[in-house]
C-alpha cells in the first residue's frame, strides 16, 4: 500500500476562496487583539468570535492565537524579504538597506503589539524568536549565494550560523530598544545608527 504525500497545511487556505476569506478574518483579528492583550493569554474562541468565525475553522490555521500572530507577521516580513533580497543581485547593500527600512516600518505600523511581545510582557508570544528567525534566514541566503563577503581571520571561515545569528540578533535587540523609546525616533536616524553599530562588512546601503 502506497502512502499518500503529505499535504501542504497552507494550501486550502490559497486554494479555497471560502478559507482564504477565513484566513483573511483570523489575521485582522489577531492584529487587533494582540495590541491590547498578551497574546500567549488569548484563547482560540475569542479570535474566533472576532473574526466571525468558529473555533474548528480557528485550528484549520493556527495551533493557538500566539502561533496565528506569529503567522500573520512573519508572512508580512516574508514580502519584504521577497520584495528587495530575494531578487536582489550585484551591489546587495541598497536592497539590504530598502528591507532594514521596510521592517522598521512594519514594527512601527504594529507598534503595540510589539511592545507587549518583546518589552512589556516579553517572551509569551515568542515575537523575539520569530523576528530572530526572520532575520536569520535572511542572513543565511545571502551568505549561500555569496552576496556579502565576511571576513576569515587567518584564512578560516567563520561558520555562516554563527554569522547569521550575530547579525540577526543584533539587528533584534536594536528593534527592541526602538520600541522602548517613549516616541520612535525619525527612522532615518534610527537606521543611521544601526548601520554605525553593524560590521563594515554588512552593507546595509
Amino acid at each position: 500500500m502506497t502512502s499518500q504525500p503529505k499535504r501542504d497545511p497552507d494550501a486550502p487556505a490559497l486554494l479555497d476562496p471560502r478559507a482564504l476569506r477565513s484566513r483573511e478574518k483570523l489575521a485582522s483579528a489577531i492584529l487587533d487583539l494582540a495590541g491590547e492583550n498578551d497574546a500567549g493569554a488569548l484563547a482560540a474562541g475569542q479570535v474566533a468570535a472576532a473574526a466571525g468565525v468558529n473555533r474548528s475553522t480557528f485550528y484549520q490555521h493556527a495551533a493557538s492565537p500566539a502561533a496565528l500572530l506569529r503567522k500573520v507577521l512573519s508572512e508580512e516580513l516574508d514580502v519584504l524579504r521577497a520584495e528587495h533580497l530575494s531578487a536582489a543581485g550585484g551591489d546587495i547593500g541598497p536592497a539590504i538597506g530598502a528591507v532594514t527600512a521596510g521592517v522598521v516600518r512594519h514594527l512601527d505600523r504594529h507598534r503595540a503589539i510589539y511592545r507587549r511581545g518583546l518589552v512589556t510582557e516579553p517572551g509569551t508570544g515568542g515575537l523575539h524568536a520569530m523576528l530572530g528567525a526572520h532575520f536569520e534566514v535572511s542572513v543565511r541566503q545571502l551568505l549561500e549565494r555569496r552576496a556579502i563577503a565576511v571576513p576569515a581571520p587567518g584564512g578560516r571561515e567563520v561558520p555562516p550560523p554563527m554569522v547569521a545569528r550575530f547579525i540577526a540578533y543584533g539587528v533584534v535587540g536594536a528593534l527592541e530598544s526602538r520600541l522602548v523609546e517613549a516616541s520612535p525616533r525619525p527612522e532615518d536616524e534610527f537606521l543611521a545608527d544601526l548601520r554605525e553599530l553593524l560590521p563594515e562588512w554588512w552593507p546595509i546601503g
